[in-house]
């Protein structure tokens, strides 16, 4: 058991009178909610993705560069990295990050809960993920081996619990919701972490046969806890302004979504501008890791 933020709230002094005033529209019908689209330069990201898959065991992919550019980005601005509980403002212990991934097989969606990933490496959260991905598979493989074994009577009890679940879950979401809004609960269950204690969800949908994204808004469940949501579309070639000069560049799509109630829309551009370099950037991810190794070192 632990808890997702700490103890005090951030005093309302520190928040600002703008984002107080959203801050007590909480249990209004409001959306507090500022979506930021903006382009990033992922020719440098192109190459650098290329250049570690040659190095490297373990398959990077710009999903992994994202989730470590959103966990360092929020450790450098912890203003952004915060939830709303009631009517107070609260910091949260840790980058907590929430990411969806495809089942192939089953075409489902599963989210994968990361705890504190500003403490993982780039081919740390690389393989965290791919390691969930093969748990999710066998698990899938498993599931359908049982079907195709079992019994009749066996099948139909399992598939009776599954919609039991499924029926609990419609009836009793809201009450969760509203109790999760307004109770700083602490982590027990671990289906409490993907929907209660994560502060970003980072959705990369740059997958194989995506549309071009030009307009995105990210969707948000009536919870508080999601104080970010991170969304990066797939790599296009587009026409751009460089040394006055209309040139060819690879560029991919990056929708951000923050709460008014905790940022404004300079912490906004603040936390967007440093994320934006280190995805245009993502060497200095690397170095970022390998410094802070040193010093752990060191110390």
């Amino acid at each position: 058991m632990y808890w997702a933020t700490k103890n005090k709230p951030v005093p309302l002094s520190e928040i600002g009178w703008i984002n107080t005033t959203y801050l007590a529209s909480t249990s209004l019908r409001c959306d507090p909610m500022l979506v930021w689209g903006t382009t990033v330069d992922t020719e440098e990201l192109e190459s650098f993705l290329e250049e570690q898959r040659s190095q490297n065991r373990t398959l990077l992919t710009p999903a992994h560069v994202l989730v470590r550019a959103v966990a360092e980005s929020l450790r450098r601005h912890p203003e952004v990295n915060r939830r709303v509980i009631g009517k107070k403002v609260y910091q949260y212990e840790g980058v907590n990050i929430v990411m969806p991934m495809l089942q192939t097989s089953t075409g489902e969606v599963d989210c994968v809960f990361m705890r504190k990933a500003e403490d993982y490496s780039l081919d740390e959260i690389a393989g965290f993920f791919w390691e969930s991905a093969r748990e999710k598979s066998m698990q899938v493989a498993r599931d359908r081996k049982r079907v195709k074994e079992g019994s009749k009577f066996k099948n139909a009890l399992i598939n009776l619990g599954r919609w039991l679940r499924l029926s609990w879950i419609l009836h009793t979401s809201k009450v969760g919701f509203t109790a999760g809004n307004w109770l700083r609960a602490p982590t027990i269950w671990p289906w409490q972490q993907g929907l209660n204690h994560a502060g970003a969800f980072v959705n990369y949908l740059g997958f194989s046969g995506a549309p071009p994204l030009i307009a995105h808004k990210p969707a948000s469940l009536p919870l508080n806890a999601y104080c970010i949501a991170v969304t990066m579309g797939a790599t296009e070639k587009r026409p751009v302004v460089v040394d006055d000069q209309v040139v060819v560049r690879k560029q991919a799509s990056l929708f951000v979504r923050l709460d008014h109630r905790i940022v404004n829309g300079n912490q906004s551009a603040a936390f967007i501008n440093t994320l934006r370099g280190f995805l245009m950037h993502p060497q200095s991810l690397v170095q970022q890791s390998e410094e802070a190794e040193i010093q752990q070192r060191a110390a």
